[in-house]
């Protein structure tokens, strides 16, 4: 790299615009100090080692700034680094904690597409924070104090619930944390003072005794579309939004899959057993399905809008008909439970069969072993069949008069 005394604006105005990559120029006055000329711009930058690692730092644009005021900047700045300051390092942390809460919601939100993760899971942080701390959004970062956290989530707790409480402030850490992936230096996130209430398992499950009974009762639900759909639940375990969601691009019953590309955790491929397949041909069929949506629908399970636009079953819970068909309450979440209950405690697969069914992240056990176990689409179809004939026996034990499966 060339060196020249860089003293008078004559000597800067004179150094040529290259063509192609950028030419750096450093004073032979001032060591550290220098000229980076690009094309069309010349930059004053300062350079030197702190602690260790080299650090550049733009002064600013020759135009913007004057020589005298570029030279007294890079003496303050070296000053600083030989006291072993990062300008970089502090010009980040500003960044990071003058960025609005809003702002870091955006770029969580892009992290989340990248990733591929569900459209839901993002959509439900921005729910929670602008419905119980809208004060906070456009608010710079390093202004939401742990105090203020500890508080926020004492009040929501009062007013709204614990179950809200602790959500908003998850959503708020995990935005916290993935920032400062980005940003070591910013602070730490404010809910590692937040006292989290207590939060119960949810452990409801259909007892495997009284399966026949809700059997009977899920066909007393005159909806067809619904009265599938809740099937699907309980034999496949899937989460409630994204089968709720569910588009027949997604379906091949050939090989008999359903393709999720967008999960809570990973995209994956489901493999059917001989129930499951015969009863999404018996709803790509359902007269009173197409009479109401059309061959063309691309919804697998669907609804009419508000507007009357056509598209899916948006709640899957029980509507107040259709609760009075069960002497028990349960939910589809209580369905993923049932399945995953009778997978792990009724039929003989391998638990890593029984979490990759359901889409669970496998369990990091720090078990060696448990990382060589890659089972492929044959195994997994073969402990889903397991499951559906152990929840067909459940049902069909007391001989229960309905519809064959």
């Amino acid at each position: 790299m060339p060196k020249l005394k860089l003293t008078t604006k004559g000597a800067v105005e004179a150094l040529p615009h290259p063509t192609k990559a950028q030419e750096h120029y450093w004073c032979t006055d001032l060591r550290g100090f220098g000229v980076v000329v690009g094309a069309k711009n010349k930059t004053f930058v300062v350079q030197r080692d702190v602690k260790g690692k080299s650090r550049r730092v733009a002064i600013g644009r020759f135009g913007d700034i004057t020589l005298d005021q570029a030279r007294k900047k890079a003496e303050q700045l070296m000053g600083q680094m030989r006291g072993g300051v990062d300008p970089t390092g502090q010009r980040k942390a500003a960044a990071a904690n003058n960025m609005t809460l809003r702002d870091a919601l955006e770029k969580y939100e892009r992290y989340l597409v990248a990733k591929e993760r569900s459209p839901r899971t993002g959509a439900g942080y921005r729910a929670n924070l602008q419905r119980y701390c809208s004060d906070w959004l456009d608010r710079p970062m390093a202004e939401i104090t742990r105090t203020a956290a500890n508080a926020r989530h004492h009040l929501i707790g009062d007013r709204n619930g614990k179950h809200a409480a602790n959500q908003t402030m998850r959503a708020l850490s995990a935005i916290w944390r993935r920032i400062g992936r980005e940003y070591p230096a910013l602070d730490a996130t404010p809910t590692v003072n937040v006292d989290f209430y207590p939060e119960p398992p949810r452990t409801a499950v259909i007892p495997y005794a009284q399966l026949p009974e809700w059997w009977a009762g899920v066909h007393n639900i005159k909806n067809p579309i619904r009265r599938d759909l809740y099937i699907w639940f309980l034999f496949t375990g899937t989460r409630r939004e994204e089968s709720a969601s569910l588009r027949w691009n997604q379906v091949d019953l050939d090989a008999g899959t359903v393709h999720f590309p967008r999960t809570k955790t990973d995209p994956f491929t489901l493999p059917l057993s001989d129930f499951l397949v015969d009863l999404l041909r018996g709803r790509r069929s359902c007269e009173s399905t197409l009479a109401l949506f059309g061959k063309d629908c691309e919804f697998v399970f669907p609804a009419r809008t508000r507007t009357g636009k056509i598209g899916h079953v948006t709640e899957p819970k029980l509507n107040e008909n259709e609760v009075a068909l069960f002497t028990c309450p349960w939910t589809p979440h209580t369905l993923r439970h049932t399945f995953v209950s009778i997978a792990e405690n009724k039929v003989s697969i391998p638990a890593t069969h029984g979490r990759l069914l359901v889409n669970h992240a496998l369990a990091k056990s720090g078990d060696a072993h448990s990382g060589y176990n890659h089972p492929d689409f044959d195994d997994l179809k073969r402990s889903q069949q397991l499951v559906t004939n152990a929840l067909r026996t459940a049902i069909w034990k007391f001989s229960y008069p309905q519809r064959p499966l």
